[in-house]
């Protein structure tokens, strides 16, 4: 057979204009995940400047403390407190017993439901005022402020002093 005819592999391509609008596609789909993570931040953020304003037993302070005067060094440097009394002209606050390296590793505290635990607040309380409060929350190192609803946050027990 010398005149056999070799025949070559059709590989499909798409057309130009469906891997435009393939590309589009994903690109609006992360545009509105983007806008969709930035409005729930936004809402927090809202959320936590009504609650510093007013704020209640357990609520929940975020605290970093690497914004703290001669503190930018540390490592570990996340933590979190709860509020365990309010007065007229304070607030009384319980620091919790761990560190955190990153952010996201407070929140993954929580949803293992470390704060159910009895040993993980310390026992003697820290009084902040109103004003030192709010001037924490200004400058950043109370980011986040949460509001346990039926004394749970993100899915697992606070418990209550």
């Amino acid at each position: 057979m010398p005149h056999a005819f070799k025949t070559l592999p059709l590989i499909p391509k798409l057309s130009i204009s469906l891997n435009k609008l393939l590309l589009l596609t994903c690109f609006l789909v992360i545009i509105y995940f983007a806008y969709a993570r930035y409005e729930e931040h936004k809402t927090e953020q809202a959320a936590a400047s009504l609650f510093v304003l007013s704020p209640q037993r357990n609520d929940i302070y975020f605290f970093d403390l690497g914004l703290l005067d001669d503190k930018s060094d540390l490592k570990n440097k996340y933590k979190l407190a709860k509020v365990v009394r309010v007065n007229s002209d304070n607030v009384a606050i319980v620091y919790g017993t761990f560190f955190y390296q990153w952010q996201s590793a407070v929140i993954k505290s929580i949803e293992r439901g470390d704060l159910s635990n009895n040993d993980y607040f310390t026992l003697i309380p820290d009084y902040i005022s109103f004003s030192k409060i709010k001037e924490m929350k200004n400058n950043g190192t109370i980011y986040l402020v949460k509001r346990p609803i039926q004394n749970i946050l993100y899915g697992n027990i606070v418990i209550p002093e």
